[in-house]
């Protein structure tokens, strides 16, 4: 089964810059903006207990959804809403600042028949860097794209279990834990297992800019 579509052999980077790794989902797009809409509209709420979805999408009736439902209800959510998602503050403007230091590649886990639809989304906010759709962790993938160039890499992801699939995989790429929602951020218990701790764009851009007139 193949791990991300397209292939990792079909892209092209600037061997002079070090590679950006950057995540889709409440990194570029506001995922949980549209998504508790569409949970209303669908009588059901989320009830931030934990930073997951299974168990916190809510009934009326107070009992969750199981596994299975959420599975195919986050399916419809990206078939309707992928290619209107609203964009995370600040992220445009400093994705195509950091892209003149940085070879930006876009690493996403939404489901591989969506690709297209998130493509497009991409595409229509002037975001047309190299992008691809994952299945399961990003630390296999991100530390093949790092070994395939001799470039310094750096992953940005809202998942702490991404970031850290990440670090246990290739101790050589500089991982960024990016929470943009206060919400969200306030259900992470382990800030630390990452390189840097961001909560904003204009955070990342310093990160990113400091260390590459550093090194």
């Amino acid at each position: 089964m193949e791990k991300t579509l397209p292939s990792l052999n079909s892209y092209f980077i600037q061997e002079n810059k070090p590679i950006l790794i950057c995540d889709a989902d409440e990194v570029i797009f506001d995922f949980m903006h549209d998504f508790l809409l569409f949970l209303e509209k669908n009588q059901l709420f989320f009830n931030w207990d934990s930073y997951a979805l299974t168990g916190n999408i809510i009934r009326k009736n107070n009992t969750a959804l199981n596994e299975d439902e959420v599975r195919k209800l986050i399916f419809f959510f990206f078939k309707s809403h992928t290619l209107n998602m609203k964009l995370v503050n600040g992220a445009k403007n400093s994705l195509h600042k950091i892209s003149k230091k940085f070879n930006i590649i876009i690493l996403s886990n939404i489901p591989f028949e969506f690709y297209e639809l998130r493509k497009s989304a991409l595409d229509k906010n002037g975001l047309k860097f190299p992008f691809f759709a994952n299945r399961g962790e990003k630390g296999t993938t991100s530390s093949i794209i790092s070994n395939l160039h001799n470039n310094q890499t750096w992953f940005i992801d809202d998942s702490p279990s991404q970031v850290s699939s990440v670090r246990k995989k290739d101790i050589n790429i500089k991982t960024i834990l990016f929470i943009e929602n206060n919400k969200l951020a306030k259900l992470v218990k382990n800030k630390e297992d990452c390189d840097f701790y961001s909560t904003n764009w204009k955070k990342n851009e310093k990160i990113l800019f400091d260390k590459v007139e550093n090194e």
